[in-house]
């Protein structure tokens, strides 16, 4: 393909997955309605959105750290 960073194949990673940011986007977003709703609804319930939250940043640490450790070990 031209114009294409990909050489001959397509670097192992968790970023080239082609539907990881259309699903990530998709959970993000439910997350965000269903937190906003738990929060003004619910409001015993408001650890909940702190749950969803803590969950939500372990995720992007483990993306980053799945991420970098992967160019790490591809640049020999």
């Amino acid at each position: 393909m031209p114009g294409s960073p990909y050489l001959d194949e397509k670097p192992a990673g968790i970023l080239t997955w082609p539907m990881l940011i259309p699903i990530l986007l998709g959970i993000f977003l439910t997350e965000c309605i269903v937190g906003i709703w738990v929060w003004t609804s619910y409001p015993d319930w408001r650890f909940l959105v702190y749950i969803i939250l803590g969950i939500d940043l372990l995720t992007l640490i483990v993306v980053y750290v799945m991420t970098t450790r992967v160019q790490g070990e591809n640049l020999e």
